[in-house]
């Protein structure tokens, strides 16, 4: 759906991407409350009052919203339903366009103040000193200019710098230059591309789940939601409590991947949000942790009254088109699965216990009662675990009520230590899927800070990421990787690692077409509306309809009607999907961020032989080098790509005026930093002897210092 004719749908009503919330349970808050001010300074967010405002579109359409975020030319707004869109503010008039500038204004100023940010980074460093100092070690020595600007576009914006923001910043001699270029990159479009290619990793995001059902509405969904900065309890709670089907509400995706095995799906709700490894306990008692089999059962009757797969009406179009040779098979499959995928939660618990359980606390065939775990005794007495459970239609929302709480004793510690590995390398807790035991932190002192400034922040996970990124921890030189078979790793400094499958990608597509890349937005969940049936009985007419919707939907990108599952990706849909500006295509690659690729990519691509994991399981992504990779690079077509004349870091190479400054744009484009004098002379004889600058690039792009982050 193009931003034009989402805007028109939005104005006159006809887009739902939220399916309406089942009867008995409490609407979604239309309105995020004004944060209440903590009691120690460090937790004193600002309020963040919402900013509701009648949008016009050029058109002179009107619509009241609230304003959500504004990234790079897209702003994200809400409706008092709830409904949330994302989309080029070149449809809006002027006046609105300033008006979404100074909301974003505001929505900074409202963030963390400097002072908080210097006071809770401050206590970062004086816990990580005071453990290193017990253990006769002492932190690494601050990282230069050029190694923390590297690092932080990686980590903030999943990228390397361009040779014009690299030289920008080393040539500023401003004393607070570092803290302005963390707040620049955390509200840029790349910020919110990063996050995705985190999320996707960590949430198993995949175009397609089951037997080729496309999930682009819940791609779609997470992206907007990121781009509006969602807190991350109310993104988690969102998941956990969506009602409806796939095509209509893309909250639903996270749930329904794992819809035909729901134990299997709880067991991996538990990992990602909890950081408590169940898995063993689902067959029997976990012979090394206290979880019980009777343990895991309990939680996962929370889910035994949600029905994720509606059989009657795969049935009943099976039945109506099995005559109909004239109607293609694909198609309706497609369709009938979409219309079949779908959450909703019964009046009854149906979850037993299994036919071969074996212990005495429990008999076989019986239904199970929900029961929340816990990680001491005392921590029973929480307010936060009087839940209810007479109700069927409402234990996933008891369930999320507890989860999401700052009261559960993990929720909050299992994204603050997440989000820590994410710009160390390394949690404070590892593994990150099983920190059941707290004591075995590096320093537990560290992760309750973490715990309390996340749950300060409100779970504003950007929040969270710039006090971690304005700390001197965080700024100190890089540590070899450490063998924690040896030893806990203290945090002398971030480690050195290898750039991810997708900032090794997305970087090398920003030295090809430059910032460009940060505005191509892929967006392909609408069109699956079209397959959308009417409530009420399947009649062939119904479906016949669907098939010629889904047909104009797709046309020029076929597959998505019901082609073929890629190997490990999907192309489903991706000529039409694209918004904002348009990808560019050079040696049979589509030269977009990694966020605005299929999910994940083929399994033939940069990106999966980079180690972009399958999706099958939270954090499958690797940083394993290969003999492919080398060979990609070598003499791929990404090593093509490189030794492009045509690729934004040549083109900027060859703006200057002098072979030296010509040497130093590519320095700066790929390493970001200029090169050493004895680099210089060098560089710069090759190029009189007759090295092209395209060798030079690809010379560079090809180093391990372009590889990892220092």
């Amino acid at each position: 759906m193009r931003p034009f004719f989402l805007f028109a749908c939005l104005c006159t009503g006809l887009v739902a991407l939220a399916a309406p919330k089942k009867e008995g349970k409490k609407p979604a808050e239309p309105v995020i409350k004004v944060v209440a001010a903590p009691a120690t300074p460090v937790a004193s967010l600002a309020s963040r009052a919402v900013i509701w405002h009648e949008w016009t579109d050029k058109e002179g359409r009107k619509i009241d919203a609230q304003f959500c975020g504004l990234s790079g030319d897209f702003i994200t707004i809400q409706t008092r339903d709830g409904r949330t869109f994302h989309f080029k503010t070149d449809i809006l008039i002027p006046e609105d366009i300033e008006f979404a500038r100074g909301c974003l204004d505001r929505s900074r100023m409202n963030s963390f103040s400097p002072a908080i940010i210097a006071s809770a980074a401050a206590d970062i460093d004086r816990l990580v000193g005071v453990v290193l100092s017990a253990n006769k070690q002492a932190f690494n020595a601050p990282a230069t200019d050029e190694q923390f600007l590297r690092r932080i576009y990686l980590d903030a914006a999943g990228r390397v710098p361009t040779a014009k923001e690299a030289a920008t910043f080393l040539a500023s001699n401003a004393p607070d230059k570092r803290a302005k270029l963390i707040d620049d990159l955390v509200f840029s479009p790349s910020y919110s591309m990063q996050m995705f290619n985190w999320m996707a990793d960590l949430l198993r995001v995949k175009d397609t789940f089951a037997k080729g059902v496309p999930a682009f509405s819940f791609e779609d969904w997470l992206k907007t939601r990121i781009a509006a900065n969602t807190p991350w309890d109310k993104l988690v709670s969102e998941m956990i409590t969506a009602d409806g089907r796939l095509c209509d509400n893309g909250a639903t995706g996270f749930m329904l991947f794992d819809a035909e095995m729901p134990l299997d799906g709880v067991s991996n709700l538990m990992t990602t949000f909890l950081g408590t490894n169940m898995a063993c306990a689902q067959c029997h008692d976990h012979p090394l942790a206290e979880w019980t089999q009777r343990d895991f059962y309990q939680m996962a009757a929370f889910f035994g009254a949600t029905d994720g797969k509606d059989e009657a009406i795969l049935g009943a179009i099976k039945k109506l088109t099995r005559a109909e040779a004239s109607l293609p098979k694909a198609a309706v499959n497609k369709i009938a699965d979409m219309n079949a995928f779908r959450l909703e939660d019964g009046d009854k618990q149906k979850l037993t216990f299994p036919k071969d359980y074996k212990y005495k606390d429990a008999k076989a065939g019986d239904p199970v009662t929900p029961a929340l775990i816990a990680w001491s005794k005392a921590e029973k007495s929480l307010p936060v675990y009087n839940v209810s459970t007479k109700t069927p239609s409402q234990l996933r929302d008891e369930f999320a009520r507890w989860l999401t709480s700052p009261q559960n004793p993990r929720f909050a510690t299992n994204i603050a230590n997440r989000i820590w590995k994410k710009a160390f390398g390394l949690g404070v807790i590892e593994p990150v899927n099983d920190i059941d035991d707290l004591t075995q932190a590096s320093s537990p002192e560290l992760m309750a800070h973490l715990t309390f400034v996340i749950k300060a922040a409100k779970f504003d996970l950007r929040e969270v990421q710039r006090v971690i990124y304005n700390s001197k921890t965080y700024q100190a030189s890089s540590s070899a990787t450490p063998d924690l078979g040896k030893a806990k790793y203290l945090f002398n400094g971030p480690i050195v690692r290898r750039l991810t499958a997708e900032q090794a990608w997305d970087s090398l597509v920003v030295t090809a077409v430059g910032t460009y890349a940060d505005n191509v937005l892929l967006r392909r969940g609408d069109d699956l509306k079209a397959m959308a049936l009417p409530a009420g009985k399947v009649t062939l007419a119904e479906v016949k309809n669907a098939v010629d919707r889904t047909k104009k939907a797709f046309a020029g990108g076929g597959k998505a009607a019901g082609g073929k599952k890629a190997a490990g990706g999907s192309s489903l849909g991706l000529a039409n999907g694209y918004e904002g500006d348009k990808p560019v295509s050079r040696f049979s690659l589509m030269l977009a961020r990694a966020s605005e690729l299929p999910q994940p990519s083929s399994e033939t691509h940069f990106l999966r032989l980079w180690g972009q994991g399958d999706r099958l399981l939270a954090d499958s992504s690797t940083n394993d080098g290969s003999v492919p990779q080398v060979l990609q690079m070598m003499n791929g077509s990404v090593g093509k790509l490189v030794s492009d004349v045509r690729s934004a870091a040549v083109m900027d190479a060859l703006k200057e005026h002098t072979p030296e400054a010509r040497v130093t744009s590519l320095y700066l484009s790929y390493l970001s930093r200029k090169p050493s004098s004895k680099e210089l002379i060098t560089a710069t004889k090759s190029l009189q002897d007759g090295l092209a600058l395209t060798d030079l690039g690809w010379v560079l792009a090809n180093t391990r210092e372009f590889l990892f982050v220092q």
